[in-house]
C-alpha cells in the first residue's frame, strides 16, 4: 500500500477527532466546584466583610489558630476575653465542599475554643471565624493543616 497524501489527512482528521472526543469525555467526567454556591449574595456583602476585618486589626493582639496534636485551639485576644463572644467557625477545605464544616463558638473557662480534627481529611482547610463581643462584630481569616 502507497502511503498518499489523502492518507495522512484522513490520519490527521481521524487522529484530530480523537484527540477533541477525549477531551470531550475528560472535561464532562472532570468534577469542578464553585467555592460558594451563594458567592453573588457574599460579593454584595463583601463590604462588611472587610468592615470587620479592619475592627479586627483594632485588636492589640489576633486570634490565635494553631494545630496542636489532632485540634484546632482557637484563643481569643486579651481585649475581649470578658466580653460575650458569640459567632460562628467555618472550616472550608478548598478542594472538597463535602469536607466543608460550620459550628457555633463554644469557648471554654480560658476563653478557648478546640476542635477535634482526628477524623478530617488531611490537607489544607480555611479557616473562617466571624464572631461579635458584647455586640462589636470581628473577623477573623487563617489558613491550618490538618496532618
Amino acid at each position: 500500500m502507497r502511503f498518499t497524501w489523502g492518507n495522512a489527512i484522513f490520519l490527521v482528521m481521524t487522529a484530530f477527532i480523537l484527540l477533541m472526543t477525549s477531551f470531550m469525555i475528560r472535561a464532562a467526567s472532570n468534577q469542578e466546584e464553585l467555592v460558594a454556591e451563594n458567592y453573588y449574595e457574599q460579593e454584595i456583602e463583601y463590604q462588611g466583610q472587610i468592615d470587620k476585618l479592619n475592627m479586627t486589626r483594632t485588636l492589640s493582639e489576633a486570634v490565635r489558630m494553631t494545630v496542636v496534636g489532632s485540634e484546632l485551639v482557637i484563643e481569643m485576644p486579651m481585649d475581649v476575653r470578658d466580653k460575650t463572644i458569640t459567632g460562628e467557625l467555618y472550616l472550608q477545605r478548598p478542594s472538597d465542599s463535602r469536607a466543608d464544616e460550620r459550628m457555633p463558638i463554644t469557648l471554654d473557662a480560658n476563653r478557648m475554643m478546640r476542635v477535634a480534627l482526628g477524623e478530617r481529611l488531611k490537607g489544607a482547610y480555611n479557616v473562617q471565624l466571624d464572631w461579635s463581643a458584647d455586640g462589636t462584630a470581628y473577623l477573623s481569616k487563617d489558613r491550618i493543616y490538618v496532618p
